[in-house]
């Protein structure tokens, strides 16, 4: 039975099914009653995303992490019509730049072994401890950059300003970090800034990806967006105050992957 039929007698005892308009609308609008949530935009709903949006919230966060009791469909729809009378520059991904591939030395030599050599309970995420380490550039016009590790079960998230991307630099801020966190595990990428980390490191317990495969760090890459939304490409260089700021919203910051918690919730127990 297709939508708009309706069974009409044709003479005794017989039906057949034939088309009719006035029954095909009212099917549909009766659907569209009982599929569409019907959602007013009150003043104080209104502040409400306003507010998660501009702390760099997704609508799916606001929705499932916050209480937002509205369907994401319907946050989308009003922030790209306008409804919530906000500008580019609140949005999560305020500029769009091209792309640039990182550069990797063909002349690379990893100070530790291949991600292939990586435990399982590495792999699956088994357990915390395990990192994925990148650098994120910050501006072209100075060399300073940001030094990133995410943790790849609890997505907890460590950020340093290193005044360049060099190896001495990168060495100098781990050194930093492994004081005051339980590394087990690095997997990086070939950049020549990660050309010395076993000065630093055990290279027993130190991996590196294949060359151009960043998705074999994806936890990182992510992590690295997530800076992006407040820090977007071509703005001034960051503060320590805001780094700081930036790690603990991260680490504040609900996932998915996570049940909705935040990796410090996470780390907690919570």
């Amino acid at each position: 039975m297709k939508r708009g039929q309706v069974r009409q007698q044709v003479r005794k005892g017989k039906f057949e099914w034939v088309y009719s308009a006035d029954f095909a609308q009212e099917v549909y609008i009766n659907k569209r009653k009982s599929s569409v949530k019907q959602c007013s935009l009150t003043m104080e709903l209104k502040e409400n995303i306003v507010h998660y949006i501009k702390q760099k919230y997704s609508p799916e966060m606001m929705v499932k992490a916050k209480g937002i009791n509205v369907p994401i469909a319907t946050i989308y729809y009003w922030i790209h019509h306008g409804h919530l009378g906000l500008t580019k520059a609140d949005l999560l991904y305020p500029r769009k730049a091209k792309a640039k591939k990182k550069q990797e030395s063909p002349y690379f030599k990893p100070a530790g072994k291949s991600i292939e050599e990586r435990p399982e309970a590495v792999n699956q995420r088994l357990e915390t401890g395990h990192y994925e380490i990148d650098t994120v550039i910050q501006t072209r016009a100075k060399n300073e950059c940001l030094l990133t590790l995410t943790d790849r079960k609890s997505r907890h998230q460590v950020i340093r300003i290193i005044p360049d991307k060099s190896a001495d630099s990168v060495n100098q801020a781990l050194r930093t970090i492994l004081n005051d966190y339980q590394i087990h595990s690095i997997t990086a990428d070939n950049g020549t800034e990660f050309s010395r980390l076993a000065e630093v490191f055990n290279p027993e317990h130190l991996y590196y990806a294949h060359p151009y495969s960043s998705w074999e760090r994806g936890t990182n890459e992510n992590h690295n967006r997530l800076i992006r939304r407040w820090l977007p490409k071509g703005s001034k260089n960051a503060t320590q105050k805001q780094v700081a700021f930036i790690e603990n919203w991260i680490n504040n910051y609900p996932k998915k992957v996570l049940d909705y918690k935040s990796p410090r919730e996470f780390l907690q127990g919570g």
